[in-house]
């Protein structure tokens, strides 16, 4: 996150702002938006939300353009609104598997890579929540889970290699997306509120 000096051009930026200037909306946009990106798609792990969190971030602003405080550092302000926004999210995407999916896609590209060392901090602590998550599973849905998300088996394969039925394969699969997915949402909600963004 930029820091928190409130410099003599942003404080005129937000005065502009306040009184509907769309010529100091962006320029604020493209001070912070890809910021506002980067921590959104960080605990999204969508594209596709990522940018709708940043577009209703900045809706907010602009909604709220006379709330806002030109004595008290706009980033705060603005990075405490995605924060909330990213909670709500997170939360709601509980219920969404597509959501966990998306999340599963890019932190799995991680397990599977062999140049571990070389990956980001952030990205690391991602690959060592999925690791847990996938180790909290029996050994039963790992085996599922790792052989149906590695893209290499239809769920008939994996029946037939196991010596289960299609359904049990199916059921197992779900039921490892939901312990995932409530794992890494629950940690991922814990470091927002610990600050740890």
């Amino acid at each position: 996150m930029k820091g928190d000096n409130i410099n003599s051009t942003e404080a005129i930026l937000i005065r502009q702002l306040k009184k509907g200037s769309q010529l100091a909306f962006s320029s604020l946009y493209e001070k912070y938006s890809k910021e506002a990106y980067m921590l959104s798609l960080k605990y999204l792990c969508s594209k596709e939300l990522a940018e709708d969190a940043v577009q209703n971030l900045f809706i907010k602003i602009w909604v709220k353009k006379k709330d806002i405080d030109e004595n008290k550092p706009f980033n705060r302000y603005l990075f405490t609104i995605l924060k909330n926004d990213l909670l709500n999210t997170l939360r709601d995407s509980q219920k969404n598997v597509t959501v966990l999916e998306d999340c599963l896609e890019m932190l799995l590209n991680l397990y599977a890579s062999e140049e571990i060392e070389e990956v980001e901090n952030n990205k690391e602590r991602q690959l060592n929540m999925i690791k847990k998550a996938v180790a909290a599973l029996s050994s039963q849905r790992q085996r599922i889970f790792l052989m149906k998300y590695s893209g290499k088996y239809t769920n008939q394969e994996i029946a037939d290699i196991l010596n289960l039925s299609i359904n049990t394969i199916k059921y197992q699969y779900y039921q490892s997306l939901k312990q995932i997915r409530s794992y890494v949402t629950n940690i991922a909600l814990l470091m927002l509120f610990n600050g740890t963004l």
